[in-house]
């Protein structure tokens, strides 16, 4: 069986491939200078033994002279240290939030329909904080003090073996109670992690929402949701801090006990003869370098139990399958004619089939227009021939070939969708139409915008087409925004154009505009319309009434009127009155 995927801190082992010789660099100078302040120490000890004790003032004055060049040493390379480490850290962030969001972006809509949008964001957000937090300072805490650790025992059994094994008698309570912190505190902090994704979760569907929260007077009712939500993420943090209050207090009340165990023995060896009083006394300073670092590792476990509960939550979003893929070795399509063909496709959320063995043909440049009351499967229809979702059973093909066995990217560069809410990004009015093909020039832009009808839209504005628009198109119309992202689809020039439910939100007068536009859009493509409009379908070559995930009725208009049939009853809900038989 392959091995499980890693989802705490280890998996940020694969960022530092290719950076081993930096991490070389920075552990050689870490030990240099985790060294000093115990050469330090000895150093001291030397002075006081030999120089002082020994009346020898060439002997001390020498001492001096190194403990300075020792120190100024250790700030030279602490320096270094602390701003390679930093660096390392920042740029292991980087990659990991850019392949997080990567990965995001290669997932299928299945996926975004399963997870809440907050959830999503405290992913990029508050869990890859976390992790920079802890790279940022605790990985410059970590190699400093683990390295100064090592050198203040390996020091100290230098020194004196015998005071060194006395140091050592806090070593099994210690190793007992980091085990312990290290059992509840993974689990306190993984708690922590979750409460905090379901805050950010309310709190972004509510932002999202907040129009139909006011104007149905649920403010009250959120705003208790949300402190319910906001104590329980309060209790979750207090009792991890709970937690962190007993464990640290104990490491530093053990390097008490250490400390007083070594005095104790270190005076009566002094009072046997067989140690010197500055050999004592470089040993405390000795046995402070122990255990100052172990008391900041310590500090600094609770921010790395953090990190790698928030580690495990992003791994959720890096091990989520990658459902719509292209097959090894697939080739691009090339530029295609636009011949569209669905064969028997049938096609299920979870255990709920939604499309049975539909069959469509669509000739190169040819219009389809698929009707029916919502909930019958149109736009699922519509997404299997983006792409969006791969069908159980049958295909999909464009010219004759399977959308699974070519490139997904040369596929969607030769598509183009105009969407019921049509979805504007923050930037100008140019750069909205831009989106779908960015190397565009001005003159361009300004020319789709002109054949669609935006040229109206920005006549209001002084900018005209560098007029700024905020985020989802506010303040502008729905009309506007769909004339917008219906020029971007034009200057896109796609083979296979999707119209989903594209005027079903407009007004009459911006209906008459889009309409026009459709005329531009759709000349000499190859389109599939949603619609439930008899102006917007009535220009296909050929209409099919979808129910319950069936054709139950296809042919052209005339046809489809003539008949006593759904489509008929369609157009007469539409209409609001009986349609008299077509001769």
């Amino acid at each position: 069986m392959p091995p499980e995927p890693r989802t705490g801190l280890s998996r940020l082992l694969r960022y530092t491939v290719g950076r081993r010789r930096q991490f070389a660099i920075v552990i050689l100078l870490a030990a240099v200078s985790a060294a000093a302040p115990v050469v330090g120490w000895a150093i001291i000890g030397d002075a006081i033994d030999s120089g002082i004790k020994a009346d020898n003032p060439s002997r001390l004055t020498v001492d001096v002279v190194l403990y300075i060049a020792v120190g100024l040493t250790a700030w030279i390379l602490g320096s270094l240290t602390w701003q390679m480490l930093a660096g390392i850290g920042q740029q292991i962030v980087l990659d990991l939030r850019r392949d997080v969001f990567g990965h995001l972006t290669s997932l299928s809509l299945r996926y975004f329909s399963q997870q809440k949008a907050g959830w999503i964001i405290a992913r990029l957000t508050s869990d890859v904080d976390a992790l920079s937090e802890v790279l940022n300072q605790g990985l410059t805490t970590l190699v400093i003090n683990s390295m100064t650790l090592v050198a203040a025992v390996i020091g100290l059994f230098v020194l004196d073996w015998r005071l060194g094994v006395v140091a050592l008698v806090i070593l099994p309570p210690a190793v007992v109670a980091t085990r312990w912190f290290q059992a509840t505190s993974l689990i306190a902090f993984a708690d922590v992690r979750t409460r905090i994704a379901v805050v950010t979760a309310q709190l972004a569907e509510s932002v999202s929402g907040m129009a139909v929260i006011q104007a149905f007077g649920r403010e009250r009712a959120f705003q208790s949701e949300f402190d319910g939500l906001n104590e329980a993420n309060r209790v979750s943090n207090v009792y991890a801090q709970k937690l962190s209050s007993f464990f640290f207090p104990a490491i530093e009340f053990l390097g008490v006990i250490a400390t007083v165990c070594v005095l104790f023995a270190g005076a009566r060896m002094i009072g046997a003869g067989s140690l010197e009083i500055g050999t004592l006394i470089a040993a405390m300073g000795m046995l402070q370098l122990v255990f100052q670092p172990l008391q900041e590792l310590s500090e600094l476990y609770g921010q790395v139990q953090a990190a790698s509960a928030a580690m495990t939550k992003i791994s959720t979003v890096l091990d989520a399958e990658q459902d719509i893929t292209d097959r090894e070795g697939a080739p691009e399509i090339g530029h295609i004619a636009g011949h569209l063909q669905l064969e028997n496709v049938v096609f299920a959320y979870g255990d709920e089939t939604v499309i049975h063995g539909i069959s469509i043909d669509v000739p190169a440049g040819g219009c389809v227009a698929l009707v029916g009351e919502s909930g019958g499967g149109k736009s699922t229809t519509a997404k299997l021939i983006a792409r969006f979702y791969d069908p159980l059973e049958g295909s999909v093909k464009v010219d004759g070939v399977d959308l699974r066995d070519i490139q997904l990217g040369s596929l969607r560069r030769q598509l183009g969708v105009v969407l019921q809410d049509p979805f504007l990004f923050s930037g100008t009015i140019a750069d909205n139409i831009r989106f779908g093909r960015p190397g565009a020039t001005d003159e361009e832009v300004a020319s789709a915008a002109r054949a669609i009808g935006v040229d109206r839209v920005t006549a209001r504005f002084e900018d005209g087409l560098a007029h700024v628009v905020r985020e989802g198109g506010s303040g502008l119309s729905a009309g506007e925004r769909q004339l917008i992202s219906i020029a971007r689809a034009l200057l896109a020039d796609p083979r296979i154009l999707i119209l989903d439910e594209a005027t079903s939100n407009i007004d009459r007068p911006s209906e008459i505009l889009i309409e026009k536009a459709f005329d531009t859009l759709l000349r000499g493509r190859t389109s599939v319309i949603i619609a439930h409009r008899l102006a917007t379908v009535r220009r296909a070559d050929e209409i099919l009434v979808i129910e319950h995930g069936h054709v139950t009725q296809r042919g052209t208009e005339a046809k489809l009127l003539s008949e006593d049939g759904p489509f008929r009853r369609l157009a007469e809900t539409m209409h609001g009155m009986p349609i008299r038989d077509v001769a």
